[in-house]
């Protein structure tokens, strides 16, 4: 199998303690976590070994936090900040992530599946194994990201923006390309037949190619 189909590492959980607020100061360990942190305050929180069911993350603070082996199931992380964050072996389910941004953040073996994602910003984002399944990434910022073994698969990438990322050997079957930009980020993606003409038209765009009919725009006179 090349580096490029291996999956992400699902997280590894154990026997989880039910809890519906941990402290916000605290690392959380081992806990099932079913609360609401909408707008709280988790700047370098540190987890492991969790599961967060229907939680609320909603514009919530978790820059620098350190994630592993973490699952987030029907979760609503709208608009929620986890710049230069370090992420391991954590999931994403059917969450609600529009417009949270992972600027910087790392990313080893993250996998988001059914989420939607509009407006989200992965700009100089880091990672290996980070695949995005049946998501809506509609205008998602993925500028300057690196992203070794990824994959796009059944995925709105409608006017999402790859500018000056190194994003190679992509697999972006199934996906909708409308209006996708900076499309030399993606170096040597796989896609299917059906997306050859959207992707012909963002890869004459970067080559500034014009088509030219022949005509002058003038009619001839009798």
């Amino acid at each position: 199998m090349t580096a490029a189909a291996t999956p992400p590492r699902a997280p590894r959980l154990g026997e989880l303690t039910a809890v519906d607020s941990p402290r916000t100061d605290d690392a959380w360990y081992d806990v099932l976590v079913t609360g609401d942190f909408t707008g709280a305050d988790l700047t370098q929180l540190s987890t492991q070994g969790v599961r967060c069911e229907r939680v609320s993350f909603v514009a919530s603070d978790l820059q620098q936090a350190r994630v592993i082996d973490t699952v987030f199931e029907a979760c609503d992380l709208a608009g929620t900040r986890l710049d230069e964050a370090a992420l391991t072996r954590v999931a994403f389910r059917d969450c609600r992530l529009n417009g949270a941004q992972f600027s910087a953040a790392r990313m080893i073996d993250v996998r988001f599946v059914g989420c939607r994602m509009d407006g989200a910003g992965l700009r100089m984002a880091r990672g290996e194994r980070v695949w995005f399944e049946d998501c809506v990434l509609s205008a998602a910022d993925f500028y300057a990201a690196e992203l070794a073994g990824a994959r796009f698969e059944r995925c709105h990438l409608d006017n999402a923006d790859f500018s000056q990322a190194r994003i190679p050997d992509a697999s972006l079957a199934g996906s909708r390309l409308d209006g996708i930009r900076g499309i030399g980020g993606l170096q040597r993606p796989t896609i299917d037949p059906t997306q050859v003409l959207p992707l012909a038209y963002s890869l004459m765009a970067l080559h500034g190619v014009t088509i030219d009919d022949g005509s002058d725009g003038t009619e001839d006179s009798e």
